[in-house]
C-alpha cells in the first residue's frame, strides 16, 4: 500500500489532532509521516510489514531507557482497516540529529571516527546482550537491530553518533548480521569496511573485559 496525505491523516486523526502532516520517507516495510512537526507515524505497506511493526514496538518498549543512544519511543499505537484487513501503526517522538552521506562520513577526522566506532560498538554490544525482549533459543543467537545501515544513524552537530532509527527488521540471529553494512566496502551509501573493522574490533573487546 501507498498512502496519500489524506489517507494518512484519516488514519492518524483517530488518535491525535493533526495540525500539520508531511511525508518523510519509506522503506521496505513502512511509510513514515511527521505529524505536527514532532511526532513520527509509521504505517505498514503490507501484511508482513504490519507484523514487523508489532515486533518493532515490542523491541522499542523493551529497550526503553536502556540504551546510551536515542532510539524511537512508542508514544501510542493503533489499528486501522484497509482492503478488509486490519493493520497496526505506531507513533514516536521525532529524534534530533542529522544523517550523513558516505562521502561526509569517511571524511570525518580520525578522532571523531574512532569515537563513533566506540559508540556504535558499545550500542551493539549492549543490544546483543538483551536477553529478555524476544525469545532466544540458541546460545549463538542475539537480539539484532536487523538493518544497521548508515542511513539509520543520526549524528549531532559535532558529527558524533547520537541516535539509531528503524528497528523494523529487528529479529533474533547471529551477531554478525548487524555488521553486514558496516563491513560492506562496495556500497557507496554505507560506512566503509575500514570503519566497520574498527567497530568489530572494539565490539569484540567488550567480551574480553
Amino acid at each position: 500500500m501507498k498512502y496519500s496525505l489524506e489517507q494518512a491523516k484519516d488514519i492518524i486523526s483517530k488518535s491525535i489532532q493533526v495540525n500539520s502532516l508531511e511525508f518523510i520517507g519509506c522503506g521496505n516495510h513502512s511509510e513514515a509521516f511527521c505529524v505536527n512537526h514532532e511526532i513520527v507515524i509509521k504505517l505498514p505497506k503490507h501484511r508482513k510489514a504490519s507484523d514487523c511493526l508489532k515486533v518493532e514496538m515490542q523491541v522499542l518498549r523493551g529497550l526503553n531507557q536502556k540504551t546510551s543512544l536515542d532510539i524511537p519511543n512508542v508514544l501510542f499505537d493503533g489499528i486501522f482497516s484497509a482492503n478488509n484487513e486490519k493493520f497496526v501503526y505506531f507513533a514516536s517522538k521525532r529524534l534530533n540529529g542529522k544523517n550523513l552521506s558516505k562521502k561526509e562520513f569517511i571524511t570525518l577526522d580520525e578522532r571523531t571516527l574512532v569515537k563513533n566506532a566506540e559508540i556504535i560498538a558499545s550500542f551493539l554490544y549492549h543490544l546483543h546482550n538483551e536477553k529478555q525482549i524476544l525469545p532466544i533459543k540458541r546460545k549463538d543467537f542475539v537480539l539484532l537491530h536487523g538493518d544497521f545501515s548508515l542511513n539509520h544513524i543520526l549524528f549531532n552537530d559535532e558529527n558524533v553518533v547520537c541516535g539509531v532509527l528503524d528497528f523494523g527488521d529487528s529479529r533474533i540471529g547471529k551477531f554478525k548480521s548487524d555488521f553486514i553494512y558496516l563491513l560492506d566496502d562496495e556500497d557507496d551509501e554505507e560506512f566503509g569496511a575500514e570503519f566497520g573493522k574498527l567497530v568489530l574490533k572494539k565490539y569484540e573487546s567488550f567480551y574480553s573485559r
